[in-house]
């Protein structure tokens, strides 16, 4: 039996519904999911962590969503280890002070409480800032 706990670990990342696809035989029609979703992320994915100095306690992250000085952030890496903390003392990759990072793939660095790892990555509740993207190449930035 699969484990509810791995189970609810999967649904918090995933975005679409999931399907088998082609692991036990060629999909049909009947396994297209083209339906409404049966339950609606409730994480979005706001980074990876690249570095990480021991000494300052500072990681360096490569965002991929907004990303607010404040917002309540959970790491989480291999061997189901993880931990939240709020985001504090996020500056840019030249060292400025900023209170928000708006631009996808930034480098950027925080204090943390605790040791993380370059891979470990950093996902928050679906509230605040997300980045949206149209079809043209256009991206605006939405509160959620």
């Amino acid at each position: 039996a699969i484990k509810d706990d791995l189970v609810n670990e999967l649904w918090k990342v995933a975005q679409p519904e999931l399907a088998t696809g082609f692991y036990y035989k060629t999909p049909t029609e009947n396994e297209q999911l083209f339906g409404a979703r049966r339950k609606i992320p409730q994480y979005k994915f706001v980074g990876e962590v690249v570095d990480f100095d021991p000494v300052t306690m500072t990681a360096t992250i490569r965002q991929r969503n907004v990303i607010l000085e404040g917002d309540h952030v959970e790491f989480y890496g291999p061997g189901f280890r993880h931990f939240e903390c709020e985001i504090k003392d996020l500056h840019d990759a030249n060292g400025n002070k900023i209170d928000r990072a708006p631009n996808p793939m930034e480098l950027l660095t925080i204090t943390v409480p605790q040791e993380v790892k370059p891979g470990d990555m950093i996902r928050s509740t679906k509230e605040g800032l997300i980045n949206l993207y149209q079809k043209d190449g256009s991206s605006k930035t939405v509160r959620v």
